[in-house]
């Protein structure tokens, strides 16, 4: 015998001839003839017209005698007889299965269906037992449908999907030609239920056909939806059904369908859903829900990706889980993939063994590509460290973040306007930790192949706040451990292995010398530069590499103020160089200022305190004047000796505008040293000092600053005559107008005076000290201090004439200030003041002789 399911059944209809009413005629039990009559009643699809295709066939869900869920078989038949009014009449015949029954034999709609018509005809009459429908094993819902379920997506299996999901929302009526055989339209519902979990079909009705225009209770119907609100209309042959019309659950319920139907194949995706037997309310409120899980557990790492695409929350762990699925589909791959770098809780460690497959690579490279196209640089470093630290803790192979990393160097190369810094080799490697030697050799190729790259990586490590030990690693990595004649050729960077042997080895590469300076003078200036910022300045800067290097500078013009460096040694030379020995800072600094730039050489020297055991600033300024001598005295170098030393000079007697220092012990032993050089050189001293003393008003002496003006003025004595008008400035600015004040400002302005000081110097010195208080008093006080020690020093009236020349400079000098009015008004009030005294001891005389005289006449009388 077949395998069947057992069913309980009754007969619907009208006896013939007879005006009696539809009832049920004959069933198993009798005892539930009532349960089945309003069964058939609730689930009655109307009445056929004319010509229509029959049976109908109805699919309804109910209850047992012992509450369990049923699906109910209707079959809608015209008969041959009539009724009393001669009218036809139509039988429906019923069957009752255990849905527990159904669920295991995993049959749909169709094999019902056509079990039930084919044991219809031969149902006994009153008293027999229950029903057997037999089925065989292509029956199988699965197979059943397998002619509507193709392999891939197809328009077909877009419109089955949409009317599933459509079905999800509410009840849904196929519109279209029904003249069709009815198992052919119930086989389209049975299809459109086949996508989705079986366990629905416990409480899920369905129509091959419906009256129109009556309101059908079926969930899914062939008919049409006018007079049944709340009904989607579904045509088919036709333009695929509107999505927009779903609710965010069951668009998501689709979406997730058809990524599934994509990746694994259509009969994998119903016979998943086919083997979901569980019971289901489809009109229940968390039927979405229940649906979604029941599809998502044939993939889950589908499930979640489908949830990303579709904008929802999706937490780390559960994309790390998915991640972690076993032959996880590309499709998931994918999406999960590009969610998980861009997740601010995810990591790397999920990622990490999936590198080598398209989609994640791909996904990375995406990501990493646009961080860095937008300056997100931190973000690409972070990621790319994580990532690299995943592959190496979980044991994988460099090679595909290697892979990455150089793709995306190419296409940010393409992509970047010219002149703009790269954006991996400038900006991303150098905030990485180094490589390891031999490991991401496609990226390492592509620095050591492309010029330039493999210098921009070093140059960029510069910025980094002690690079040495940086620079050393990336070299190691880019050079290799092998000796000078075997390392790796680098292009558009051949000084980076020679700097590499300097940082590995501390002593300086043989092969840079002054030939090889001369002949390659922009990798020399960048073999400098490495030099200067790693701290090994001193075994690069030796006396031929600077001769090499003196050639190409002096053939270089030099930048003007405010204009950008045009050249790589002049770019080096603006570096602030690192500690570096006198003769180093000499060779350094006539680079600078034939450049046009700062002598930072010695400027740094004066600024560094001396270490234990080293020479003070004055030996050290001696050995760097030693070498500047030497360094310009070399025949390229001849010409600007003068030129240089000016510069230099300029730049180091300078004083502190905030502070008001002065130059400082360096800058004083330079000029001193420079001092006994002959010629021209003594001239550009002189000039400095003077340019020093004069044009300073802001310079605080020191007692070592006075002290050295003195010795430098006894070994050039032209300075004489401005020190004395220094001392006439210093004395100046702290005097008062006492009497003692002004003696000691007249023995100043007499020293200097004799210094050779001319007198409008001497006047213009004490602008600002005549100037206050009572103007006319102290100046003329000042004037006859002075002429009385031009008297000490001079006994032949030349104190007289000194004091005239001093007041008449002081006329001409006195210009707005009213120094001149005020001093003669109270010169002449004073004079007033003695003739006055004068005429008043005249008087006083003549009464004193007028009353002697008389007296005398009073005497005389007495006398006689």
């Amino acid at each position: 015998m077949a395998p069947g399911l057992i069913a309980d059944w009754a007969v619907w209809g009208k006896e013939p001839h007879t005006s009696s009413g539809y009832g049920v005629l004959v069933a198993h039990p009798p005892g539930r003839s009532a349960e089945f009559n309003a069964a058939v009643h609730q689930w009655s699809p109307g009445t056929p017209e004319p010509g229509d295709p029959l049976p109908w066939i109805t699919m309804g869900c109910a209850r047992g005698p012992d509450g369990a869920r049923a699906v109910g078989v209707f079959l809608l038949d015209l008969t041959d007889d009539v009724d009393a009014s001669n009218r036809a009449i139509y039988r429906i015949t019923h069957f009752a299965v255990p849905y527990a029954e159904v669920g295991a034999a995993g049959v749909g709609w169709c094999a019902l269906a056509r079990a039930a018509h084919a044991t219809a005809a031969g149902l006994p009459g009153s008293g027999a037992g229950p029903a057997h429908l037999a089925f065989h094993e292509e029956d199988l819902l699965v197979s059943d449908v397998g002619h509507n379920i193709t392999p891939s997506v197809s328009e077909r299996t877009r419109w089955l999907a949409a009317a599933a999901a459509h079905l999800l929302d509410g009840p849904v009526a196929v519109t279209g030609d029904r003249h069709h055989e009815p198992f052919q339209l119930l086989g389209v519902l049975d299809s459109v239920a086949a996508l989705l979990p079986f366990g629905m079909r416990s409480t899920l009705s369905a129509a091959s056909s419906t009256s129109s225009g009556s309101e059908v209770p079926m969930r899914l119907y062939w008919g049409d939806a006018e007079g049944s609100p709340g009904v989607t209309a579904l045509p088919v042959s036709a333009s695929l059904p509107d999505l927009g019309e779903l609710s965010p659950q069951a668009r998501g319920y689709h979406d997730l369908l058809l990524d599934n139907w994509a990746t694994h194949g259509g009969e994998a995706v119903v016979r998943h859903l086919a083997n979901a037997r569980e019971p289901l309310e489809i009109e229940g409120p968390d039927a979405h829900e229940r649906a979604l899980e029941v599809l998502a557990a044939l993939d889950p790492s589908l499930a979640v990706a489908q949830a990303v695409t579709a904008g929802q929350e999706v937490d780390a762990d559960r994309i790390n889980q998915a991640l972690r699925t076993p032959d996880i589909s590309s499709r998931a791959l994918a999406v999960l993939a590009e969610r998980a770098l861009t997740h601010p809780h995810t990591g790397m460690e999920a990622l990490a063994p999936l590198m080598s497959s398209p989609e994640v690579s791909q996904a990375y490279r995406d990501q990493l590509f646009a961080d860095l196209l937008h300056g997100r640089t931190d973000v690409a470093r972070r990621d790319f460290e994580n990532m690299r630290a995943a592959l190496t803790s979980t044991g994988q192979s460099l090679d595909p973040l290697d892979e990455v990393l150089a793709g995306a160097l190419a296409e940010l190369r393409a992509r970047s306007p010219k002149g703009v810094p790269d954006p991996v080799t400038e900006g991303l490697l150098p905030a990485v930790a180094p490589f390891g030697e031999g490991t991401m050799r496609f990226t390492h190729s592509m620095l050591c192949q492309v010029p330039g790259l493999a210098r921009g990586l070093v140059r960029a490590l510069y910025a980094e706040a002690d690079p040495g030990a940086l620079v050393r690693a990336w070299l190691r990595w880019l050079c290799g451990e092998a000796g000078p004649e075997q390392r790796t050729e680098i292009a558009g960077g051949r000084e980076l292995p020679l700097l590499y042997t300097l940082l590995s080895t501390g002593a300086g590469p043989v092969e840079a010398d002054r030939k090889w300076a001369a002949g390659h003078p922009e990798e020399a200036a960048t073999l400098l530069e490495g030099a200067v910022v790693c701290g090994a300045v001193d075994q690069v800067l030796l006396p031929g590499f600077f001769q090499g290097l003196l050639d190409h500078v002096l053939r270089s013009p030099a930048a003007a103020d405010g204009a950008p460096l045009r050249s790589p040694l002049q770019r080096t030379l603006s570096r602030p160089p690192a500690r570096m020995r006198p003769e180093t800072a000499a060779h350094w600094d006539v680079l600078c200022l034939l450049a046009g730039l700062p002598p930072s050489g010695f400027l740094a020297l004066a600024a560094t305190a001396p270490q234990p055991g080293t020479a003070g600033v004055t030996g050290r300024v001696d050995t760097y004047v030693s070498t500047l001598r030497a360094a310009l005295q070399t025949r390229p170098a001849q010409q600007h000796a003068t030129a240089v030393v000016d510069l230099l000079l300029d730049r180091a007697l300078t004083v502190n505008k905030a502070t008001g220092a002065g130059p400082g012990q360096a800058g004083r032993d330079l000029a001193w040293h420079l001092s006994h050089w002959p010629g021209a050189f003594q001239q550009i001293v002189l000039d400095a000092v003077y340019r020093l003393a004069a044009d300073e008003p802001n310079w605080r002496e020191t007692s070592e600053d006075r002290r050295w003006l003195l010795r430098v003025a006894d070994r050039l004595p032209s300075l004489r005559p401005l020190i004395g008008l220094r001392r006439v400035h210093g004395l100046a600015s702290r005097c008062s107008g006492t009497p003692e004040d002004c003696e000691k400002l007249a023995v100043q302005v007499c020293g200097a005076r004799r210094a050779g000081a001319a007198n409008n110097q001497l006047a213009a010195a004490l602008q600002a000290w005549a100037t206050h208080g009572r103007v006319g008093e102290r100046v003329l006080t000042l004037l006859e201090a002075y002429e009385q020690v031009w008297t000490s020093y001079d006994a032949t009236g030349r104190a007289a004439e000194e004091r005239e020349d001093l007041e008449l400079a002081l006329v001409r000098c006195s210009t707005g200030h009213r120094i001149w009015t005020q001093y003669r008004d109270h010169a002449i009030s004073r004079q007033a003041r003695l003739k006055d005294d004068l005429d008043r001891q005249s008087r006083q005389c003549e009464r004193e002789i007028t009353r002697l005289r008389k007296l005398d006449a009073v005497a005389a009388r007495a006398r006689t």
